[in-house]
């Protein structure tokens, strides 16, 4: 778990104050996050967030992440 400590528009919610869900670091200084208030993913920098207790899951991600799956592909067109 995390929380936003600065401004990032996740489509019209200022996520500041809010809760997420870490699930993995990306591309640059960004890391995937789920925001269960808006109940959208959202793409912030390392610089905007904190984790509010290193290395613990709480029970609610994890069941979360149990059924995350990521999109692969499986046909090639060509």
């Amino acid at each position: 778990a995390l929380l936003f400590t600065g401004d990032y528009d996740l489509f019209g919610t200022n996520c500041n104050g809010l809760e997420g869900m870490f699930y993995k670091e990306v591309y640059g200084d960004k890391c995937l996050v789920f925001v269960p208030t808006v109940d959208e993913w959202a793409e912030p920098s390392w610089s905007i967030i904190e984790r509010k207790r290193e290395g613990y899951v709480p029970k609610r991600y994890k069941e979360l992440c149990k059924r995350i799956s990521e999109l692969r592909i499986t046909f090639g067109t060509g």
